[in-house]
């Protein structure tokens, strides 16, 4: 019988560490999805806004190409390769009345959720195809898979705008070695959630899940360890509910 390497030897590559990277990874699901990685042997680099510069931390605002580009290109230089890139940043606004949304309002949450997550793949994938190689996990939401109930409408679009750019670039990068999927979480215990809903709406929304509850941020962060996993190798442009059953 042929032997499955699985996510448990994802750590190394020949004589090299495996290295990744983390956008949004102050709280929520990236601060889980880190901690997973750091404990299975990654090194791991998180980058948010509210972090300060250190040697597993870099203070970055994926609105601004120009910030991101320099980043990436010290932790080329620095690493000499990037093997994962897991894209969790994600700003969202309280559901309202869809036809009341003003231009700035779109421009802040697409800046966020869908052109800093397109910045990163931009500077990240160049890397990876140097080594023939590379594992990108992008997060949208269950909103992006049908509609949000506790969410703005720029929310929801800007989600369904990480699909397409998932999927068009694993079409892109497939030959390169770079698998590239997505996760659609629905509503997960997470800062930004209990940022923008009540907790009245939170126990509204465990009753309409299958399971009854609400998602753990490590839930999220096990489905995307196994996407960067050597057992996830022939799966790229897919989405992957995380929904407790929900449709």
């Amino acid at each position: 019988m042929p032997v499955v390497h699985g996510i448990w030897n994802m750590s190394t590559t020949g004589n090299s560490q495996r290295v990744a990277v983390v956008v949004g990874a102050s709280s929520g699901i990236g601060d889980a999805t880190a901690t997973l990685l750091q404990a299975k042997g990654i090194s791991t680099i998180r980058l948010a806004r509210r972090l300060e510069n250190s040697d597993s931390t870099r203070c970055c605002d994926v609105r601004d190409e120009y910030a991101v580009k320099d980043v990436f290109l010290e932790l080329a230089s620095q690493f000499g390769r990037l093997d994962i890139l897991i894209n969790c940043a994600g700003i969202a606004s309280p559901a309202s009345d869809p036809l009341m949304h003003e231009k700035e309002e779109w421009e802040t949450i697409f800046q966020t959720n869908l052109f800093g997550t397109y910045f990163c793949c931009k500077y990240a994938i160049p890397i990876m195809k140097r080594h023939k190689y590379g594992r990108i996990v992008n997060l949208s939401s269950i909103a992006g898979r049908s509609y949000s109930k506790t969410a703005s409408l720029p929310y929801t679009c800007s989600k369904y705008g990480v699909i397409g750019l998932t999927r068009q670039l694993a079409a892109n990068f497939g030959e390169d070695g770079i698998t590239i999927n997505c996760v659609s979480p629905s509503h997960t215990k997470s800062e930004m959630l209990l940022a923008n809903v009540s907790q009245e709406q939170i126990d509204s929304l465990s009753t309409a899940v299958p399971l009854r509850r609400l998602a753990e941020p490590g839930e999220v962060a096990q489905t995307i360890c196994f996407l960067v996993s050597e057992a996830a190798s022939y799966i790229t442009g897919a989405v992957v509910d995380v929904n407790g059953g929900q449709l």
